[in-house]
């Protein structure tokens, strides 16, 4: 078991850093790019599969990021052999995650005021509901914050990596539905990754080194 998690650790670790890297690039780099030409050459108002497929994903985000931590906490709660303290400490970890990365999104929001690309320009269909500033993706902070979180409670790759997936599949669709920019989804990455590390190493740091991989 112990080396289990040790391994598992470490992999995390590893994939953390490769992951920030990433995030990092992506914000240095997109700056730079044409968003505006890149959304309106990808979108397709026209393939209906397709965009519901996106609208599915951009929809999923409230249920998913809220729905599997608190089905993960009633399953243990009514079986034994779990600390059902730290249970509930999980969930409120994961919840605290994503109201202060959203928190931290809405703030931003208010005091840059970035029209959305669809507002912009004219090429550009809106596919999707999208209120109030475009700069970051709020969807996409919730995405990441709790597939954040939830990764460093449960530091399994049969965990991670589903929902990985899943926030990038969120935060593409937020691109491909023309309510936001590339830049958007990757400072909403940003957001929703550092607020569930931050809340991990500040405040429940010694409890999630006792519970991983468990």
């Amino acid at each position: 078991m112990d080396n289990t998690l040790n391994q598992n650790q470490s992999g995390m670790k590893k994939a953390l850093i490769i992951y920030a890297l990433v995030v990092l690039a992506g914000l240095c780099i997109i700056p730079f790019t044409r968003q505006l030409d890149f959304i309106a050459g990808w979108q397709n108002p026209s393939a209906i599969w397709i965009v519901k497929i996106f609208q599915f994903f951009s929809d999923s985000v409230s249920f998913i990021s809220f729905g599997i931590p608190v089905a993960i906490t009633i399953a243990r709660e009514v079986k034994s052999g779990y600390n059902k303290k730290q249970n509930r400490l999980s969930l409120l970890y994961i919840v605290l995650s994503i109201a202060i990365g959203g928190l931290v999104s809405r703030i931003i929001k208010e005091s840059v005021a970035e029209p959305r690309p669809y507002e912009v320009d004219p090429r550009i269909v809106q596919l999707s509901v999208g209120g109030g500033y475009s700069f970051p993706s709020g969807h996409t902070t919730e995405a990441f914050a709790s597939a954040m979180a939830v990764s460093l409670l449960f530091a399994r790759w049969t965990i991670i990596i589903p929902l990985f997936a899943w926030a990038s599949l969120v935060a593409l669709s937020r691109i491909y539905l023309g309510v936001h920019y590339p830049f958007d989804i990757f400072m909403g990455m940003f957001i929703g990754s550092l607020s569930a590390w931050a809340l991990s190493y500040f405040l429940f740091r010694k409890y999630l080194n006792s519970s991983a991989v468990k």
